[in-house]
Parts: C-alpha cells; sequence; structure tokens
C-alpha cells in the first residue's frame, strides 16, 4: 500500500490489525474498533479495505470454523514461506506458526507438482496441546 492514497478508515484499520497481529479478528471487530474511536464506517468499506490489504499481502484472509465469515490476520509485508496455521479441531483455535521446514515442502511442491502453495492460507487442522490433555 505504500504510495497509495491512505484513508482514515485505512489508517484505522490497518493500526487495529498491527495490534492484533498475533491474533485473528472478524470484520465486526473492526467495525467496532473504528466506532470506539470515532471513525464510524460501513461494512462494505471495511471489506474493501481488507481485501485490498489482502492483495498487497499485509494481511492473511482465513476461515476458522465457528466463526461465519472470514477471519483476517495482519501479515505485514512478510512474504514469509515458512508461515502456516494451524486449527484445533476441539476448541477452534487458530495460531499462525512459522517453520523453516515448511519452505522446502513448498518448494517441493512447487517444482515437482507444478503447484505454487499459499503459506498465508494453509492450514493444519489437529488438536493443540490443551485439548489433547
Amino acid at each position: 500500500m505504500t504510495g497509495k492514497y491512505k484513508t482514515k478508515q485505512q489508517t484505522y484499520i490497518r493500526q487495529y490489525l498491527e495490534s492484533k497481529k498475533d491474533d485473528y479478528v472478524t470484520v465486526n471487530q473492526i467495525e467496532k474498533y473504528l466506532k470506539e474511536n470515532n471513525c464510524a464506517v460501513g461494512l462494505t468499506t471495511i471489506y474493501r479495505h481488507l481485501e485490498k490489504m489482502e492483495k498487497d499481502g499485509i494481511v492473511a484472509k482465513i476461515h476458522v470454523e465457528r466463526y461465519p465469515g472470514a477471519c483476517f490476520q495482519y501479515v505485514g509485508n512478510s512474504g514469509q514461506e515458512d508461515c502456516f496455521y494451524i486449527q484445533c479441531e476441539s476448541c477452534g483455535q487458530v495460531t499462525k506458526m512459522q517453520c523453516h521446514h515448511l519452505a522446502g515442502l513448498y518448494r517441493h511442491v512447487n517444482s515437482e507438482h507444478h503447484f505454487t502453495v499459499n503459506p498465508q492460507k494453509t492450514v493444519f487442522f489437529g488438536k493443540c496441546e490443551k485439548c489433547e490433555k
């Protein structure tokens, strides 16, 4: 988004996402934050800004069971090949993971199977340590 026109709403959305960078948030949470900061904006505008941010690689869009619609997480301009998400099938918790072993897997899938994996949309399902006990 560098060099592009920035609106007040866009700035607030990005600030909120950055403050929650270790979490995933819904559009409704973003809307509530904006209203609390006297920056009322419609859902369509929020979706439009998020769509732009996702296209620019600043935001990852993921679907989390138990949440209607999509969730979003700030990823910055990382472009990391070693990131992915894990989601607990019991409690629904989603965690962003980084593991250098995944970069090799993604390269393998690309070179041997001619398929490019989108790391920001890769989700592994299983059970978290807490639910496993």
